[in-house]
């Protein structure tokens, strides 16, 4: 049995050496590298595995101690393969040597054993090199390429063709759950090697990834559409000019932002609403739709929200808002709907001609 450097708890307490016992302790284990590896394979005693262990994630192999691990991990019949892939996962100094890379890689690439080719993957994690194994036959090592994988403009395309692959559930939600910390910035970018994809994207994926993404971004891209050349604001996709990819993203955007909006896209839509006359028209039916299936636990927020934005605006900003903050404070419970009535009340009192309006709004006269 070998012990998994990299999931062993800490040892319990002992007496505290004085900084020269510790330095001496750890010269010792790294002249006794080689010993250690073979404790760590199968000490006489659990107990004695674990010290072994603890001292390989102490020490920083030297020059030597590296040489050392490259050739057992090169030798196919030294048992102690595992744990030497273990400890140069665990010390990792030597990734920034190109040649030490390399040769990892062309190791990675011929192995067969799947333990080590596992964690020679995870030895990989955060560099671009380790995309190249979202897809490899062996699944634990593609799990670990999928956990250890960065989220950037160099995976970006590797990420998505395995998403959609749909091979394996457990690297899907790895994946997906990369996504929801992606960068608003790096949406566009994702839309952009999706579009290129070759071939039909199954609708459900589709719709599973981008309600990972943030909802601005996704908002801008496929409803706004500023950065489409082929968006006409006033009528959607054109399907003369449009591709049916193009098409169908915007339509599973859509929905995504339809059935289940965020406190930040609602928020930004009533900011730009109130801020652009033009942008509020173009949006003002789907805005409407999204108020009306708002979870209520986000009400208070909402609220709160409007409060700041018509503070110290123009009557005409706060009369757009306030028709917005009627329409949906039906939806309004307990405290969120009390403060929703407070924020109109208060409203209504900075003019007589804003109180008529909202009166009106409140009557379902206007």
């Amino acid at each position: 049995m070998v012990l998994d450097i990299r999931q062993l708890e800490p040892q319990p307490e002992r007496k505290t050496k004085t900084p020269q016992a510790v330095s001496a302790t750890l010269a010792t284990a790294q002249d006794n590298l080689e010993g250690l590896l073979g404790q760590a394979l199968g000490g006489v005693s659990l107990a004695e595995q674990a010290r072994a262990v603890e001292q390989l994630r102490q020490i920083v192999p030297s020059a030597e101690g590296l040489e050392l691990l490259w050739n057992i991990l090169e030798t196919e019949t030294d048992p102690r393969r595992l744990v030497a892939a273990q400890v140069l996962g665990y010390h990792r100094a030597w990734r920034s040597s190109r040649s030490n890379l390399k040769r990892l890689l062309g190791r990675l690439r011929q192995e067969k054993d799947p333990g080590v080719v596992a964690m020679l993957v995870w030895c990989l994690r955060q560099r671009d090199e380790v995309q190249e194994f979202l897809q490899h036959k062996h699944v634990r090592a593609a799990r670990e390429a999928a956990l250890g994988l960065p989220l950037n403009s160099s995976t970006l395309a590797g990420l998505l063709q395995v998403l959609l692959l749909g091979r394996d559930a457990e690297i899907e939600r790895i994946l997906l759950h990369k996504l929801r910390h992606i960068h608003p910035s790096q949406v566009r970018e994702l839309v952009d090697h999706l579009l290129g994809l070759e071939g039909e994207s199954d609708a459900e994926r589709l719709f599973d990834l981008f309600e990972c993404l943030p909802q601005v971004p996704l908002f801008d891209i496929f409803l706004e559409s500023r950065n489409l050349p082929a968006w006409d604001p006033q009528q959607g996709f054109d399907p003369a000019t449009t591709s049916a990819k193009g098409r169908q993203f915007a339509a599973i955007a859509h929905r995504v932002l339809r059935q289940a909006p965020g406190i930040e896209i609602l928020c930004y839509i009533l900011g730009r609403s109130s801020e652009d006359e033009s942008f509020a028209r173009r949006h003002a039916a789907f805005l409407r739709e999204v108020l009306h299936r708002v979870d209520g636990d986000l009400g208070p927020d909402l609220v709160k929200h409007l409060e700041r934005l018509t503070s110290g605006a123009s009557e005409d900003k706060v009369a757009r808002l306030a028709q917005l903050l009627v329409e949906f404070s039906d939806r309004l419970e307990g405290h969120a709907g009390s403060q929703a009535l407070a924020l109109l009340e208060e409203w209504k009192g900075r003019s007589a001609a804003l109180k008529l309006k909202i009166y009106h709004l409140q009557q379902g006269l206007s």
